[in-house]
């Protein structure tokens, strides 16, 4: 990071990086995905949760070679270290597709651990969003409060209706190919899809290494995934906490 996109995310909570993906890089995973999607049915996500009106996917750490290049990816690893320091877990490795005319608003919320405000040990969530597809205000590109990390307090503790608008909120807009990388303690919400596209991301979300995780969030390895991986890889996983499984 330069100092211009260091004091962004001081300041504002987030970076955006442009085509990191290549067109064949975004095809590969989306043709996995949808492998994936037509493979699980109805399950597909159950080893986080299940969303209404979505498709989800998760446990994508064991599920292709191709995701080790998004939760390991150093220009978003680097940008993660600087919000909570280099003791770092990937917690959840999912995919998140809101398809055509559908969808709701989510509520303002924070991606911490259970809410939780920034601690003496500084903030202990962040979360990258690789887009695969165009996010837009139509398609219902995620909803973001600007500076909100910095309030110290959670959407509960201050907003009358989580699910309106918030006079500060920008949306952020991206191609299919483009990172969103964000503090996790900043207020944010997806948004429906209005458009005839589907809108289909896989989402990162890191934990400070001392924040517990419970089995629903974190990437289970059977021991041919784990055997593959170099060493930063099994530390971002977890593998030492004995998560193969």
């Amino acid at each position: 990071m330069n100092d211009q996109q260091r004091k962004q995310l001081d300041e504002q909570g987030y970076l955006i990086f442009k085509n990191v993906l290549s067109p064949s890089e975004i095809e590969t995973i989306l043709t996995r995905l949808e492998e994936l999607w037509s493979l699980e049915g109805d399950q597909a996500g159950e080893e986080n949760y299940i969303e209404a009106g979505v498709r989800r996917l998760a446990n994508l750490a064991n599920k292709g070679e191709i995701f080790r290049d998004l939760y390991a990816h150093p220009q978003v690893l680097e940008v993660v270290e600087a919000v909570m320091g280099p003791e770092i877990r990937a917690s959840m490795v999912n995919a998140r597709d809101v398809p055509p005319h559908t969808g709701v608003r989510m509520s303002f919320h924070m991606d911490s651990d259970k809410g939780r405000v920034r601690d003496e040990k500084g903030y202990n969530a962040a979360t990258a969003i690789w887009m695969l597809d165009e996010f837009s205000v139509a398609s219902g590109a995620t909803a973001f409060v600007p500076g909100s990390h910095l309030f110290e307090k959670s959407p509960k503790q201050v907003l009358t209706d989580l699910n309106a608008s918030h006079p500060d909120e920008i949306v952020i807009e991206g191609q299919p190919g483009d990172v969103l990388v964000f503090n996790g303690h900043c207020w944010h919400a997806g948004r429906p899809n209005l458009t005839d596209n589907h809108r289909r991301a896989v989402l990162v979300h890191y934990l400070r290494a001392d924040v517990p995780r419970p089995e629903n969030r974190r990437q289970h390895l059977d021991a041919e995934h784990a055997a593959a991986l170099s060493p930063r890889e099994r530390e971002l996983l977890g593998l030492d906490d004995k998560e193969v499984v």
